[in-house]
């Protein structure tokens, strides 16, 4: 074999072997590659499985924050003992004004494993006002009662205040609901006493505090009277009486009978009353007064409908003149 023959079987080896190995090489890093990757996932699969703990602890700590607040700020007080009798003399104490009847039906006792209650049906008429603050009390008292099923069946509107010594409208309704009174709960749900009493301290409490309400500022309690009262009909049968005494405009009795400096001088069985823009009549007020024409013009709300009136002085041509707006020829000689 020449030289020339034998160098190239040589480095033709050669190339063989350095292109085999750098196959191995390329394998054997890719495999590394693979592993390299493979570990990063799982890093990042730990990383979000951390943050998601971290989340949810986060969120654990906040719930079990604000429940140790619930659970601290409680004042309901559940006593071990609790007879009808006794509920029946603290329900009739809530209703001493304001309802014609009220009358509680005992109707059981239920003991559960973790609370006992006795059950109780009321059935009254009263004021609606007085039938909300009722509620209001059950509500924000200490005592652990509960309203259910209420319904209020019909409305009756009258017209005699015994209280205030005059007529007034007043809406009666008739209700009936069905209330439980607890007792015997388990351990550490009533609220203590001692850790009520710091409650109170430095707080600012409801005008008329006497214990039964929560120890917190009056404005975090809901209103005591109702904002609006829903069977207060918008047209009513029965218009209110003059109470006030205003000058009623649509009173046969009363006379225009002059207008002096913007004011409008009315007469009836009273005598005299002089009355401007913006001053009140019976069931409205003044909204204008014209001079020139000689008319007084009024607004009424008549039990929620609005009317319009107008009363014009019955004055002679040498007033209108004497006002303007009329002209008079001239009379004998001259």
């Amino acid at each position: 074999m020449s030289k020339v023959a034998y160098s190239i079987l040589v480095m033709a080896a050669i190339w063989l072997i350095t292109i085999g190995f750098g196959f191995y090489v390329l394998k054997a890093k890719g495999e590394e590659m693979d592993q390299v990757q493979r570990a990063e996932k799982v890093a990042k699969l730990k990383m979000a499985e951390l943050e998601q703990l971290f989340l949810m602890e986060t969120q654990s700590r906040e719930a079990a924050r604000d429940a140790t607040r619930r659970w601290f700020a409680r004042y309901k007080i559940i006593p071990e003992e609790l007879k009808s009798p006794d509920v029946i003399g603290y329900l009739n104490g809530l209703t001493l004004a304001g309802f014609k009847n009220f009358d509680v039906t005992a109707t059981g006792t239920k003991n559960d494993p973790n609370i006992s209650y006795h059950t109780f049906t009321v059935d009254g008429r009263g004021y609606f006002s007085s039938l909300y603050k009722f509620i209001w009390s059950i509500e924000n008292n200490r005592n652990f009662y509960r309203i259910d099923n209420l319904s209020l069946d019909h409305i009756d509107l009258v017209t005699e205040n015994k209280e205030k010594g005059k007529p007034e409208l007043q809406v009666m309704v008739s209700f009936r609901m069905s209330l439980n009174a607890y007792y015997s709960g388990t351990e550490g749900v009533s609220a203590p006493e001692d850790l009520f009493a710091e409650m109170m301290e430095g707080q600012v409490l409801p005008s008329g505090w006497s214990g039964q309400l929560p120890p917190v500022p009056k404005d975090i309690l809901p209103d005591e009277s109702p904002a609006v009262n829903p069977f207060f009909p918008g047209i009513m049968e029965q218009i209110p009486p003059n109470t006030e005494g205003h000058v009623d405009l649509e009173d046969p009795g009363t006379q225009l009978v002059s207008i002096v400096g913007g004011k409008a001088v009315f007469k009836n069985d009273e005598g005299y009353r002089q009355l401007g823009v913006g001053d009140l009549v019976y069931l409205g007020q003044i909204t204008d007064i014209d001079p020139a024409e000689g008319r007084v013009s009024a607004r009424l709300n008549k039990g929620g409908i609005i009317d319009n009136v107008d009363l014009s002085l019955d004055v002679q041509q040498g007033y209108r003149q004497a006002i303007g707006g009329t002209l008079l020829a001239p009379t004998g000689n001259r």
